[in-house]
């Protein structure tokens, strides 16, 4: 081929060149090292909006003013380094139709040089994908807005490989399982994390069933990696292959232990609600309050109203029909009272389908629309037939129990438990000359009480209400005479299941006869006392002249005799002093002149003066105490005591010779104890042993003579001294008297 011919191929080929750039669906253009247009197809045109006239031979930076700082840099770096220049999503400011927008360019920057190696143009390929980074950007929005949404809701989401169960996840997913926010976490970490018996039982069934519906779905419990343990929810969808198998699995997880538990202790309060009302045999009822229908009845509601709950339904109009006519009116004044109130509460009396008459007890709450729900009343129905029937037996007792107690002589009166007085029988207002009234706004009983006495009632009356003790009291009553008469008060508490005080009952007996009665035999005691005295004085006298005068007479009898004399005499001198005691306990004025001593030695030495004069028995003592007790009493009066004690036990052992003695400490207390085998004595009469001028009974009584006034001034003598006296016996077996003295206070009197 000659040279035309090759020129004009090259030419040829120039052009086939051209025609494809210039067809080619991306932009492409040539610039010079000036920076000159020399070329651009149609594409390249088409992406800037401009014409072919106004950039071929035109400088790109006079064409785009805009891009020059940003792209000069481009070039010139190209050409420094003879390296492509790569610029995907490359966003930049274009004006099209007179406006500036954000374009974003995939571009290439390539140099082209000659055949000496300079610079010839600068090719750009250019591809607009503004679509394309705009749809991509919203999906990333979408993506980031769903993610903040699930995560705003403690929603995790999850994307599963169920070929190889590699699994994707959010950040809170992490969370959820207790792990650090965004820390990856496996499948199988997952699994384990689950209780065993919910991942057998609930998450691989689920499974199994969602490769048949295509829907997961479950709720178990899982422990965290701290340790909690959780309630998680997880809905899920599997996508298929072509050919069915199962491929991909999505879904969100929440932890749900929150609603869980609520959930939970809602079904226990709804359990503990249920049990107590079925201890209570209490019914419910819902009411709608306009029309007062009634709907949702429990079993115990129809059972109570004589119904079968398994085989009957009643309409919800049947309660009003049962309802006795008597009750209607107080009906609906209690549900008028309700609509002010919200508190729905009567009491009726129904009539059951076969003529039977109930008492139930209605109770319900209004409660107010919420969300366009209508008003209605939640209550429940008690059948009260017992208790009313109780509650009127109370009602009739409590009658006869007030006219029985007016048609009492006595004062009769019951306070309640905190001491205030609240009744009073007639037999109190026919004494006092006073109305009902005054006793209940006054100060009851004290309005009558003598000025001398009433200090001391009302401490006692108040230690009595403070320690639930009974009360005992003598004091003057004044009647409508204005006469004071001397009456005894007792009161008793009424005491519940737990001990405490629901009523005191009391009474006031007139004593005052009794009184003048025994002050007269008190003054009598004195007298005899005083006139007996003189003249046993005058025998012991003689007597003692007569032994020491004949005393060494071959005349046994005489001897004998006189003996005798002054042993009865002695025992008489005993009882005038026994009496004499007597009087001065009840007026206050028994003297006691404590010292202190040794108790060893009065007790050794009661004992020898008692075998002296009573040879009939042996008398054992035994010192259970490793040293002497010292005590600070009244010495005779103590002997007194141990005197006393030991002369019953000879007196009261006829059959048997032995009484033992021991002496003994008991924590605080010095004791000492006389027991004998002699009669004994029953339970009951152990409590009137230590009462004035009682004597134990029996068909052989009358060979034990005394008053019976010994123990009563032993007693006595022990509690001036603080301490007490027990006694243990068995009828025909023998008694055991211990009294105690107390050492506290001895040791205090020795300071």
């Amino acid at each position: 081929m000659d040279e035309n011919g090759r020129l004009s191929l090259f030419y040829d080929k120039e052009n086939v060149l051209g025609n494809v750039l210039q067809k080619t669906p991306f932009g492409f253009s040539l610039i010079n090292e000036d920076f000159i247009f020399e070329f651009a197809n149609e594409a390249w045109l088409k992406i800037v909006h401009k014409p072919e006239e106004q950039v071929l031979g035109k400088k790109i930076f006079d064409i785009f003013p805009e891009t020059e700082e940003y792209l000069r840099s481009i070039f010139e770096n190209v050409k420094n380094t003879r390296e492509p220049f790569y610029a995907p999503e490359h966003n930049i400011k274009l004006e099209r139709k007179g406006l500036i927008e954000d374009v974003f360019l995939n571009f290439v920057y390539q140099p082209i040089y000659n055949e000496s190696g300079d610079l010839q143009y600068f090719a750009t390929v250019v591809l607009e994908v503004t679509d394309l980074v705009t749809t991509k950007n919203k999906v990333k929005n979408d993506e980031e807005r769903l993610r903040l949404a699930t995560e705003s809701s403690h929603t995790a989401t999850w994307d599963l490989n169920l070929k190889t169960f590699e699994i994707i996840h959010s950040p809170y997913l992490s969370k959820i399982f207790g792990y650090e926010d965004g820390e990856q976490i496996s499948h199988e970490t997952m699994r384990n994390h689950l209780s065993e018996y919910d991942r057998i039982n609930i998450v691989e069934k689920a499974f199994e069933e969602a490769l048949k519906t295509g829907i997961y779905q479950y709720e178990a419990r899982q422990t965290d990696k701290n340790g909690i343990e959780k309630w998680i929810s997880t809905n899920g969808k599997i996508f298929f292959g072509e050919l069915g198998e199962p491929n991909r699995m999505v879904g969100v997880m929440q932890d749900i232990t929150q609603r869980k538990t609520s959930e939970i202790l809602l079904q226990q309060s709804h359990h503990q609600l249920n049990t107590a009302m079925d201890a209570s045999k209490l019914g419910r009822f819902d009411m709608d309050f306009e029309t007062q229908q009634k709907y949702n009845f429990s079993p115990r509601f129809l059972a109570i109203l004589g119904y079968d709950s398994g085989t009957e339904q009643i309409s919800s109009k049947v309660f009003e029909k049962h309802i006795h006519k008597n009750f209607i009116k107080q009906r609906t004044e209690a549900l008028k009272e309700a609509k002010k109130t919200g508190d729905l509460f009567y009491q009726t009396k129904i009539i059951l389908r076969d003529g039977t008459e109930k008492w139930i007890e209605i109770y319900g709450r209004l409660l107010k629309p919420i969300d366009g729900c209508k008003a209605y009343i939640s209550g429940t129905i008690r059948d009260i037939t017992e208790h009313k029937n109780y509650e009127i037996n109370i009602e009739e007792s409590e009658k006869k129990y007030r006219f029985l107690a007016d048609a009492m002589p006595q004062i009769v009166w019951i306070g309640e438990n905190d001491g205030r007085l609240t009744y009073f029988n007639k037999a109190t207002m026919d004494y006092s000359g006073k109305d009902y009234n005054e006793f209940l706004e006054g100060d009851g009983l004290l309005e009558i009480v003598h000025p001398d006495e009433k200090k001391e009632n009302i401490r006692l009356w108040a230690r009595s209400v403070r320690t639930k003790k009974a009360f005992f009291f003598e004091h003057r009553f004044r009647n409508k005479d204005n006469e004071y008469r001397w009456f005894l008060s007792r009161a008793f508490p009424e005491l519940d299941d737990a001990g405490n005080v629901k009523k005191w009952i009391g009474t006031s007996t007139d004593i005052d006869d009794m009184k003048r009665q025994e002050t007269q035999k008190n003054d009598f005691i004195k007298m005899a006392n005083h006139e007996l005295k003189t003249p046993v004085t005058t025998i012991k006298g003689y007597v003692q002249l007569l032994k020491k005068m004949r005393g060494d007479s071959e005349d046994k009898f005489l001897v004998n005799s006189l003996n005798t004399i002054e042993n009865q005499v002695n025992k008489l001198n005993l009882l005038i002093g026994d009496l004499l005691d007597i009087s001065r306990m009840e007026a206050g004025k028994l003297p006691l002149n404590k010292k202190e001593f040794s108790l060893l030695g009065l007790v050794t030495e009661t004992i020898e003066d008692i075998k002296a004069s009573e040879q009939s028995h042996e008398i054992n003592f035994e010192l259970k105490h490793p040293e002497d007790i010292e005590i600070c009493a009244d010495k005779d009066r103590i002997t007194q005591v141990l005197n006393n004690l030991l002369t019953n036990a000879i007196k009261y052992s006829p059959s048997s010779k032995i009484v033992n003695v021991e002496m003994f400490v008991d924590g605080e207390f010095a004791v000492v104890s006389v027991e004998d085998f002699g009669i004994g004595m029953d339970h009951e009469e152990l409590h009137k042993i230590f009462k004035r001028f009682y004597r134990v009974s029996g068909d052989d009584e009358e060979t034990f003579p005394g008053f019976g006034i010994g123990l009563f001034i032993v007693k006595d003598i022990l509690e001036r001294h603080d301490g007490k006296i027990k006694v243990e016996s068995k009828k025909d077996e023998g008694s055991k008297f211990c009294f105690f003295l107390p050492l506290e206070k001895n040791k205090k009197n020795t300071v």
